[in-house]
């Protein structure tokens, strides 16, 4: 299937909320979204945005739906102290119609292709522990997975967690 992969542009936002919405409820984290299209636009699109998005719509051979979203991928760039840039990809989605058509591996050859553009050296991305199949294709593409591999752990200090710590600072 052709399918045009594009950055994303404020206009996208509405769209590429519903597939995060999708994206956390098959991973039963709806709950845990806390952002909405407002937050989404103000984070990519403002002065200082916090992350890049690249959409995947259908191309001009698909008629009426020419220009539907049918995917993303939401990265950031950040730094490692033993290997320098690096990209991360916080959620790749296709929605479920358009899986298996090469969707997904045209979205993480685009972001690779950023990332090598700015100097990065490493992507890195989380997949949860069940979606065997996700685990399965991230080898493929060539991913290691640094749990069994390297015996790192993923941690994260939530905002009251966060908080707690930035006032026990003074």
């Amino acid at each position: 299937m052709e399918c045009i992969v594009r950055p994303a542009q404020s206009a996208d936002c509405d769209h590429v909320m519903g597939m995060i919405r999708e994206i956390a409820e098959y991973h039963n984290l709806l709950d845990e979204v806390k952002i909405n299209s407002q937050v989404l636009r103000a984070d990519g699109f403002g002065g200082d945005p916090f992350y890049q998005c690249l959409v995947a719509e259908l191309g001009p051979e698909q008629g009426d739906k020419q220009g539907h979203l049918i995917g993303y991928a939401l990265f950031f760039f950040g730094y490692s102290v033993n290997t320098g840039r690096i990209i991360y990809l916080e959620n790749l989605y296709v929605l479920s119609e358009f899986r298996g058509r090469g969707i997904g591996k045209k979205l993480m050859s685009e972001v690779a292709k950023v990332a090598l553009a700015r100097g990065c050296v490493e992507m890195k991305f989380t997949v949860v522990e069940w979606n065997g199949r996700a685990l399965a294709w991230y080898r493929h593409l060539g991913a290691q997975d640094k749990t069994e591999a390297g015996g790192w752990h993923s941690l994260e200090l939530g905002a009251k967690a966060l908080h707690r710590l930035a006032g026990e600072g003074q």
